[in-house]
């Protein structure tokens, strides 16, 4: 005895990893396709010989999570570059704070003695001293 079922949706033909092909509604296939991009629990569709047929492969909401990561790491980042190059910018001002507080006074960046006449001592006895290559 054959039973003839009457179907006028449309099918989607899905290969098992046995090799089973079998027929399910498109709707179906279409559903179980949404949800696996929508990071949802996947409903699972059955090949004739009891195989479970799932979608493989990263979801849309694991690819978005995975995305919206690297830029929270990467902001981090720039911040930890921020912070770092105002830490630097500070360390400099504080530098020719002192550089600039200490040939006020009088004392030779070169040979760190006093002098009452700091530019005299400069010109004669430093005349190749160039302020900008100075290390702090």
């Amino acid at each position: 005895m054959s039973v003839t079922i009457n179907y006028s949706g449309e099918l989607t033909v899905l290969t098992c990893w046995c090799g089973m092909r079998h027929a399910v509604p498109t709707e179906l296939r279409n559903h179980q396709l949404r949800c696996h991009d929508d990071g949802r629990d996947v409903p699972v569709i059955y090949c004739p010989l009891g195989h479970s047929h799932m979608p493989a492969g990263e979801s849309k909401a694991e690819r978005l999570e995975r995305q919206l990561q690297a830029q929270r790491d990467r902001a981090a980042r720039f911040a930890a570059q921020r912070d770092q190059a105002e830490a630097s910018a500070r360390a400099y001002k504080g530098a020719a704070t002192r550089a600039r507080n200490r040939a006020k006074v009088g004392v030779c960046p070169c040979c760190n003695r006093t002098f009452s006449q700091l530019a005299r001592h400069m010109a004669s006895q430093h005349p190749d001293f160039d302020p900008a290559a100075v290390e702090t």
